[in-house]
């Protein structure tokens, strides 16, 4: 008799071990679910969440409210989407970007893009990923393909619940306010804002120079050997999965951004300016026959020959960022087959004009 107390003893303990062990991984998975810290359910806007560009673009681009899209590399990490929509009155933009991002990440990112909702489509041209044949894939599929198996990792996944999870909760529960965080908070907060170095960065002649002189921060090597075949290989292949005429109520812009003079000057001297200003030539002819499609060229901005608008040699920050912003739908910028050889002048006299006023420490460079 006792033996059989015991073992239904043991059952019972059993039972209720399993049972508690349920109701455990259920409060734990409700509380990612909950707090939900990359938005794979809903978009929380209340500026209190610590933002990882890589891990919310893909809830972002299904859940967030948006008729404007701005996709594209770190080029677009300072662009402030609040200034466009405050300049733009009815459209509501999402900034879709990461440092880093290539091409097949880029068209992974365009996938996920809730089209039937979409207005305008601006995509950042990063001239130097068409040189590379990179095709790996740094963004977590979990977050972005929607399966159940997905879902599961993304509510028990370490990042999840060991790294955000704890952090937006103590972020919501030290500010009560959204107004409360400082400044070098709301940058990491801010979906407007999200991936800005604004902060973080400076920006400065002097530590662009001091960058360039002692090889900290360059830019990656580019193989010469048929370049000119591999960016126009990728632009076309790139162009075929853009689906542009499927999407025949959808302006799309292609943006050319601010690079500085002084990585212009770093690609003369590196061999392969000719056949970057081939690829824009081999670009908007590509793209001239789409009724909807419209490049803006910021190659030729005065900017670009005072490099206190740069952290290093090609990214700007927020004045140059905010201009940007303001002027990608402004016909000065348009660049077009009848007008290209006249911008591309135009950007070559202001890399000259920058190389003749500082040729004696870019002399220096060029001995080392």
């Amino acid at each position: 008799m006792t033996e059989k107390k015991n073992k239904y003893s043991s059952i019972k303990y059993l039972k209720v071990f399993i049972l508690s062990c349920i109701a455990f991984l259920f409060c734990i998975g409700f509380v990612s679910y909950i707090v939900d810290p990359f938005f794979q359910f809903r978009v929380n806007t209340d500026g209190r969440y610590i933002l990882n560009p890589r891990f919310v673009n893909g809830g972002l681009a299904k859940h967030y409210d948006y008729n404007t899209v701005f996709l594209g590399s770190s080029m677009f990490q300072n662009l402030d989407m609040s200034v466009f929509r405050d300049n733009f009155p009815g459209t509501k933009p999402v900034k879709l970007s990461s440092g880093g991002m290539n091409i097949t990440e880029m068209l992974y990112l365009y996938s996920f893009v809730q089209m039937d909702s979409v207005k305008d489509m601006v995509i950042n041209i990063d001239m130097p990923l068409f040189a590379r044949m990179d095709k790996s894939m740094r963004y977590p599929a979990y977050l972005y393909e929607d399966k159940l198996i997905n879902k599961l990792k993304y509510l028990y996944g370490y990042e999840t619940l060991v790294q955000f999870v704890p952090a937006d909760i103590g972020m919501t529960l030290y500010f009560k306010n959204a107004e409360d965080i400082p400044e070098s908070f709301k940058m990491k907060t801010d979906i407007d804002n999200i991936g800005s170095d604004r902060l973080a960065s400076v920006f400065s002649a002097d530590e662009v120079k001091h960058q360039y002189l002692n090889n900290i921060r360059g830019v990656s090597y580019l193989i010469l050997d048929s370049m000119n075949y591999r960016m126009e290989k990728n632009w076309n292949e790139t162009l075929e999965k853009l689906e542009i005429e499927k999407y025949p109520d959808i302006n799309h812009t292609f943006l050319f951004p601010s690079y500085s003079a002084l990585y212009w000057h770093h690609t003369r001297e590196s061999g392969y300016y000719h056949n970057f200003m081939k690829f824009v030539h081999y670009f908007v002819q590509s793209v001239e026959k789409y009724k909807n499609v419209k490049v803006a060229f910021f190659f030729d901005r005065e900017e670009i020959t005072d490099l206190n608008h740069y952290s290093d040699i090609t990214h700007f920050g927020p004045l140059l960022s905010d201009s940007i912003a303001l002027n990608i739908y402004n016909p000065k910028y348009e660049l077009t087959t009848a007008n290209i050889g006249d911008k591309i002048q135009r950007t070559d006299s202001l890399i000259n004009s920058f190389i003749e006023q500082n040729r004696d420490w870019l002399r220096f460079k060029n001995k080392e």
